[in-house]
Order: C-alpha cells, then sequence, then structure tokens
C-alpha cells in the first residue's frame, strides 16, 4: 500500500475536527482513494454560501501504456516489453476496478440514509456510464434538485457526494480507458454571525494588511536565501483594451467583473527562490499554508477561498488563499508556483479585474499589453 501524504491526512482531520457532521464513510473512500494513488484536492471556501463550505476532489483515471520499441530488438526483448507492459497495464485495469467498486459500494451503503440518492449506470460493448450522487439535507429543508444527462445536482444540500464515470475500451489504444471525478461537498453554519442575521451584510472586506503581516516572518526566511529575490509587481489594463488567454493572447489568466469598464490593476510582491533550495523552498511553503489556513479558520466573517495543496503548484500559478472581493474592497491572492527557473511566491491585491500576463516571472510591468521585462 502506498504511503498516504500525511499533509492530505492532515487537511483531511482538521476539516473533520471543524466539521464534527461529516460523513465518515465518504471520508474513509477519499483516504482510500489517495492511497491508491488517485490525486485528492481540498477546497474551503465561506464566500459564497452561509456557512462554510469543504469540497473534496479526485479524480480516477485508467491510461494504458503503448510503448513502441525499435524493430531491430531481438524476439525475446520486444517479448518482455510486452509482458513488462501488459503486466503494468493489469497493475493499473486492477487499481481502476478496485476504486469503482468501493466508490459503488460507499454509494450504495449511504443511499438508504441519504435524503435523496442517485444510482445510474450504463455498460453496453466496452462502454460505460457511471453517474452516482446523494444529498443530506439541512435540518428539514427541502433540497433543490436539478437534472442533467442522469445526474442529479443539489444547491442546498447540508452534504452531497458525487461520481461521473465515463470508460471506452475503444480508446485504450490512445492511453485513457476510463475517467472518472468524484466531488464530495459538506457546509457547516458559522456560528460567529447571530441568528436570523443576514449572511453576506455580517461580511468584513479581507484584512489584507493582517494576513501579510501573519506571512512576513516566514518570507522574510525566504529571503535570506543566497540568490532569492523580492520583486513588485504592477499590472494594469485600463479600459477599452483587450487580451486574452490562449495560444495567441498576452495573458495565462483572466477574472472579468460586472464593471463594464474592464479595468484592472493588480500590485504587490513577487518573492522568488532560486531552485538549489527546494528542500529548504517546501519548507517555507508548508509554513506559509499552516498559517494561511488557520488564518482564515480563525476569521469566518472575512470572505476567502483555500486551496489546499501538499507542495508548490508545478508549472501553474495556483491560488493558496484568494481574499474575495466584500463591498468595494479590493480582491487579494496568495498564490505560488515553481518552474525550471524555482519556486514563486505572489502577494498581490487587485482593483478590478485581474489579469495574469504571459512571462509574469520575468516581467517588471505589464501595461496595456507592453510588457517590460527585468
Amino acid at each position: 500500500m502506498k504511503r498516504i501524504s500525511i499533509f492530505v491526512l492532515l487537511a483531511i482531520f482538521t476539516a473533520t475536527v471543524r466539521c464534527q457532521e461529516v460523513n465518515k464513510q465518504l471520508l474513509q473512500l477519499e483516504i482510500y482513494l489517495q492511497q491508491q494513488g488517485f490525486g485528492l484536492s481540498h477546497e474551503q471556501s465561506n464566500a459564497w454560501s452561509n456557512g462554510i463550505t469543504h469540497r473534496w476532489c479526485t479524480g480516477v483515471y485508467a491510461y494504458k501504456s503503448n510503448p513502441k520499441f525499435d524493430e531491430k530488438l531481438s524476439e525475446k526483448a520486444k517479448q518482455w516489453i510486452i509482458q513488462h507492459r501488459d503486466s503494468i497495464n493489469d497493475a493499473r485495469r486492477k487499481k481502476m476496478e478496485d476504486a469503482l467498486d468501493s466508490i459503488r459500494v460507499t454509494f450504495a451503503l449511504l443511499g438508504k440514509d441519504a435524503s435523496e440518492s442517485y444510482l445510474y449506470e450504463y455498460h453496453k460493448e466496452g462502454k460505460d456510464t457511471i453517474k452516482y450522487s446523494l444529498a443530506f439535507r439541512r435540518d428539514d429543508d427541502t433540497l433543490y434538485t436539478s437534472r442533467y444527462h442522469n445526474h442529479v445536482y443539489f444547491s442546498n444540500a447540508r452534504e452531497a457526494a458525487s461520481f461521473d464515470y465515463w470508460g471506452n475500451t475503444e480508446h485504450e489504444r490512445e492511453g485513457l480507458s476510463g475517467s472518472g471525478s468524484f466531488t464530495h461537498i459538506h457546509t457547516q453554519p458559522i456560528s460567529h454571525f447571530p441568528e436570523g442575521s443576514s449572511w453576506w451584510k455580517d461580511m468584513k472586506p479581507f484584512d489584507i494588511a493582517a494576513f501579510e503581516a501573519l506571512l512576513q516572518p516566514f518570507l522574510k526566511s525566504a529571503k535570506k536565501l543566497k540568490g532569492a529575490k523580492t520583486y513588485p509587481v504592477y499590472w494594469r489594463h485600463d479600459e477599452g483594451f483587450k487580451d486574452n488567454v490562449g495560444s495567441n493572447g498576452g495573458l495565462v489568466h483572466m477574472t472579468t467583473g460586472s464593471d463594464s469598464k474592464h479595468t484592472g490593476l493588480t500590485t504587490g510582491t513577487h518573492y522568488f527562490i532560486p531552485s538549489k533550495y527546494e528542500a529548504e523552498a517546501e519548507a517555507i511553503f508548508k509554513q506559509l499554508d499552516s498559517l494561511a489556513y488557520d488564518y482564515v479558520n480563525r476569521h469566518p466573517d472575512q470572505p476567502y477561498v483555500y486551496h489546499f495543496s501538499s507542495h508548490f503548484p508545478d508549472q501553474n500559478l495556483n491560488d493558496i488563499v484568494e481574499g474575495v472581493k466584500c463591498y468595494d474592497s479590493d480582491e487579494y491572492n496568495f498564490c505560488c508556483m515553481r518552474n525550471e527557473d524555482g519556486f514563486h511566491i505572489l502577494s498581490i491585491t487587485t482593483k478590478g479585474e485581474r489579469w495574469v500576463p504571459r512571462e509574469w516571472p520575468k516581467l517588471k510591468s505589464y501595461i496595456n499589453g507592453e510588457k517590460v521585462f527585468r
């Protein structure tokens, strides 16, 4: 059995302690899937509903290896490669089948206790479709459900889980024969707010200054590493200027708001750690992540989205904490990424829409598409 990531387990345990009513069978399923090597992500937010919502997601995939070999190889060598390939594919297929059986049993057992439960499977000539969903309502509230292509969605459940899977043996030649997505959501009321109060009206803007002050001691330790740098961030786009995400665009990320002017100014600090300090960078990251998670849990009246990660995200800039815009406040993002150069940490504030320019790790500024490199 593969050793489960201790950081993922800690995240699950912490969430379980804070959410005493989280279904234990669903948590056990998630731990099992993680142990089998399927990635588990955890997101927590108080910005989209009257409560703190935890979301756990796992992708379940079945890959088939189809290596090519030089025809000049001896027949003995070819047979060894084929047998080795078949052994790997059999193990992957078995792991997927075990995962599907565990998911199937969990949903079936919970179905009798859930407020609503739907199980749909279709299998024919090597093609598989599985769609499960179940929900537990809040007290005696009526569940609001919607249906789309044999899948049921719940908009006001206290706790809900779903699994969506397709399989097609015809695709094995291309490598991916099956793909599934498991999602588990739990919402706990915010006890901080008095009974009968208006949820959003009692929210306060995310305290950017307090959050950054909390992280500063560890960011200072990062700056002491030889070759570490800090750079100012300045990304601006004015009314009327257009850019886009994609191969022909100058952006890697774009958020759009309700303001018809679609303007935005992002400022802040970019912290850089050279790649040779991998151990130090990962240790600092874990400390920053722990502090960030503790901060949002201690301030349920400040709107946020928190994304758990056990290590620096690879190649893609991912938010650890997003301070969600509240009334006329600014948007805040604490995000990280690693690439071939090293480790990047951004602490940035945005007025308006946030556009992240392509090649941002090397930019001094981005103003209406004009990039100035350092």
